[in-house]
């Protein structure tokens, strides 16, 4: 059975960093000042890793997408407040970019701010698993690919994130599920308890 409602809404949540519009930080903008948090999110020789200089990606480090893009990015993440006003849950996409803007790596994160949103975390990702859908080893709870959409969702603890890698405008078919798989175990391997 194919995922409807809620379920879809965090596939578009988490594609919606993929596109080419609106964000915090486009593709080719001007860099901000020059800061650690900027020179290490653009990847420069002799930075740091850091924590995302973007309120709300402190989950995602430049390192980790630099990791698995292996070129320079852009100045800061796209974030995405996936979905504003929820109570239960604060589910926000981050989006690093390849300085010349035709690769990303994205990472939605999930939290359960409730026991309500843990609930509701489990169950967007059982409804979100398919037939084809291709278990992960050792990361998380509970990871797998997600075949169709191109995608790694991972239970890790009470939280749901959401994983993709590409290729400005191609389709998710197109993803790689290697790229994908390192970034989900590098963001992993540093969420906060």
């Amino acid at each position: 059975m194919r995922p409807s409602g809620p379920v879809l809404l965090l596939v578009a949540a988490a594609l919606a960093g993929c596109s080419g519009g609106g964000g915090t930080a486009a593709p080719g903008a001007p860099a901000p000042a020059t800061s650690t948090a900027a020179a290490a999110a653009t990847g420069s020789p002799g930075a740091a890793p850091s924590r995302s200089p973007v309120p709300g990606c402190e989950f995602y480090q430049a390192a980790d997408a630099q990791a698995v893009l292996g070129a320079e990015l852009a100045p800061a993440p796209k974030f995405t407040d996936n979905e504003p006003g929820k109570t239960d849950t604060r589910f926000n996409s981050c989006v690093y970019w390849t300085a010349d803007g035709q690769r990303y790596a994205n990472v939605g994160w999930r939290r359960a701010l409730t026991p309500a949103g843990a609930a509701d975390n489990r169950s967007q990702f059982a409804n979100q698993r398919t037939a084809d859908a291709v278990a992960v080893a050792g990361l998380g709870g509970d990871a797998y690919w997600d075949t169709p959409n191109g995608q790694v969702l991972v239970l890790a603890g009470d939280a749901l994130l959401v994983v993709s890698t590409g290729v400005k405008d191609k389709p998710a078919a197109e993803r790689s599920r290697q790229d994908t798989e390192k970034l989900a175990r590098l963001v992993v391997s540093h969420l906060p308890a």
